[in-house]
């Protein structure tokens, strides 16, 4: 079968997709070499040739990378990576191997190359995550040419080990285009695994379809599971996207944190032409919209633990809370107690993981009455 030039040379939007794994996974990668995690797993489904024809770095060169840089910077501990790299063209894994042994002077990880069809290597994935020993972690990329073969419960197979972070991109341009109109048979299945097809709401643009299969997917997989997304705009009016999906609040985290490095105005997307708004409204209306439920969220007293959970819910980070209740502390519209009733020191407001799981209690926030 003829090869799509997309499947042969990378471009530019592609680039984002795999510079938001590079991202994530340089964080992610360093935070767990300072844990108990012994051995790392990454199963990269759709990998591709490694490198394109036109120069281009796909994800298995960029989950290399990555290892070497974990295993150099952190070398005092021992973890053990492992590596599955499959594509359904045996011509590409045959590509991907010589690209491997030829560009890659000494390899941190055991690879092991696959070539099967969507469907049988996430079953055989499912039950690799499902036998993760205490000490292993496992991290999903899922680059699929199309979605029809998606499905949303294998994703909650996978995540249920309460060991996996996964990142799937989903056409939703093509998903949205056909949402109400000549519905094929893949679109329909894959939303009813979410909800009843008359439930589902009726989207204007591409950006109301993502955000409505992000509300969908959180409220189907419950509030164990955090559920983000990274857009990506190609052309005018033309919206994917990633969905990153982890029971793991740190995880998340870090991906909120890859995302706003990408883009430091919204930590939301990226855009091919920036003469062209990716968001609707001003560049402030995103941190404007944050406030304002910052704020209904703190007409009651709050925890520093249920701040911080709401903080990486609605994809922003714990610095732009603090920046936020810092302004207020200022105005006098902000209350921080303590445990024992007494005032906190004036900007502390423990807005941090480990805060989160050690002290989540520690104050409680709540804006005052005007």
């Amino acid at each position: 079968m003829k090869k799509k030039d997309s499947q042969k040379n990378m471009y530019a939007h592609s680039e984002k997709k795999v510079e938001l794994l590079q991202k994530y996974l340089e964080i992610y990668l360093n935070v767990l070499s300072n844990t108990f995690v012994k051995r790392i797993n990454l199963f990269d489904l759709f990998c591709g040739p490694g490198i394109y024809e036109n120069e281009g770095i796909g994800s298995p060169f960029i989950m290399l990378q990555e290892i070497k840089k974990a295993s150099t910077i952190n070398n005092k501990k021992a973890i053990e990576y492992n590596c599955l790299f499959n594509d359904n063209d045996r011509e590409v894994i045959e590509v991907l191997k010589r690209n491997v042994k030829s560009k890659i002077d000494h390899c941190y990880a055991k690879i092991n190359y696959s070539c099967q069809d969507y469907k049988d290597v996430i079953r055989a994935t499912i039950l690799s995550m499902q036998e993760l020993l205490n000490s292993e972690k496992a991290f999903a990329f899922i680059d699929p040419y199309q979605y029809k073969d998606i499905s949303i419960s294998e994703i909650e197979s996978m995540l249920c080990t309460k060991k996996t972070e996964i990142l799937l991109f989903l056409p939703t341009q093509f998903m949205f285009r056909f949402e109400s109109n000549g519905t094929p048979k893949s679109l329909k299945r894959f939303i009813e695994e979410l909800v009843p097809m008359e439930e589902w709401p009726k989207s204007n643009t591409g950006i109301d379809f993502i955000q409505s299969l992000k509300e969908q997917f959180k409220n189907h997989l419950g509030n164990d599971y955090y559920v983000d997304t990274f857009i990506i705009q190609r052309e005018v009016n033309q919206y994917f996207s990633l969905f990153f999906f982890t029971s793991n609040i740190l995880g998340f985290e870090k991906m909120l944190e890859a995302k706003w490095k990408i883009d430091k105005d919204e930590g939301r997307g990226w855009i091919y032409e920036h003469s062209y708004n990716l968001f609707s409204g001003n560049k402030s209306s995103i941190t404007q919209k944050f406030e304002n439920e910052l704020k209904e969220y703190l007409s009651r007293s709050r925890t520093n633990k249920e701040v911080y959970e709401f903080t990486l819910h609605n994809g922003h980070l714990p610095k732009h809370t603090n920046e936020v209740l810092k302004a207020w502390q200022n105005e006098g519209i902000l209350s921080v107690l303590k445990s024992d009733g007494e005032q906190t020191i004036k900007g502390s407001f423990y807005l941090n993981y480990k805060d989160w799981r050690d002290h989540p209690g520690k104050v409680t926030i709540q804006t005052k009455l005007q």
